[in-house]
């Protein structure tokens, strides 16, 4: 591509409560739109995907449901079908605050694009996306229930969807944004004294995954453990280059710090 390519992740967790179903950050949302705009303005983001979880609007009915469990009869598709209008619904509402900022995001649906196997991304037809970004906008999408030519359906989750456009656009930038500055050697909210690593080498991701390994997800996409599995997949292109970082965009100027190489909390996926 003519331009230096991010793409930005923005987690379920800071765009919703996930502890109350149905709950969007509509500040954040806001200001998270504001600091991207911001940036694009400042040329430290010259072409950018933007990729979103589905938080509180998604993994609650996928879960009443069971429908990260993959097609198990006829009866899914109703409530398949109002997970789906309930995930536009909060889509919508980015959409339109990131439009209000002046950002010219193109709404698009990863299921008319992605094909999966186990859960596994293994398709991809990503032309009319590249073709938005060579025109100048900003392609908007985020996790979504993807049609599996093993399961039937599988949950997609937009972290793997980041490292796949990542991969398939040749991405200069990776960035996930979320509700907390990156990993910590325990976790922060249980434990005061958790510390922030600023740089996780690739080795010590492997590491870090083994000891992940017998924890169980607490959502439907894995939360952390998911987010630094699929960062695993793209090792070559960290090797290769990819500039990888977690950010929180809680407090509006992180991003910012980050993109002009400023000192910001945060970790950084080092080879």
């Amino acid at each position: 591509m003519g331009k230096d390519l991010t793409v930005i992740k923005l987690g379920g967790s800071l765009l919703t409560d996930k502890s109350k179903p149905y709950e969007a950050r509509s500040s954040v949302m806001k200001s998270t739109a504001r600091e991207i705009k911001s940036c694009m303005d400042e040329g430290l983001i010259e072409s950018l995907v933007i990729v979103h979880g589905v938080g509180s609007f998604g993994h609650p009915p996928v879960l009443e449901h069971k429908l990260h469990k993959g097609y198990t009869g006829p009866e899914q598709f109703i409530p398949l079908s109002k997970t789906q209008r309930v995930v536009n619904e909060f889509r919508h509402m980015i959409t339109k605050e990131f439009q209000e900022a002046g950002l010219p995001v193109n709404l698009l649906h990863p299921s008319s694009m992605i094909v999966a196997e186990k859960m596994r991304i293994v398709k991809t037809f990503f032309e009319p996306l590249e073709g938005w970004i060579n025109l100048g906008m900003i392609p908007l999408l985020g996790g979504d229930l993807l049609y599996d030519a093993t399961m039937g359906f599988s949950v997609g989750s937009g972290d793997l969807m980041a490292i796949e456009l990542a991969r398939k656009l040749g991405a200069k930038r990776l960035i996930y944004a979320m509700d907390v500055a990156g990993y910590y050697d325990d976790n922060p909210q249980t434990n005061s004294d958790a510390k922030l690593m600023d740089r996780i080498t690739l080795s010590e991701l492997n590491n870090i995954l083994r000891a992940m390994e017998q924890k169980g997800a607490a959502d439907a996409s894995g939360a952390m453990k998911g987010k630094l599995y699929s960062i695993s997949t793209a090792s070559d292109l960290i090797a290769g280059g990819l500039d990888v970082a977690l950010v929180s965009m809680m407090n509006e100027g992180n991003l910012t710090a980050l993109l002009r190489g400023q000192a910001v909390p945060c970790t950084r996926i080092v080879p």
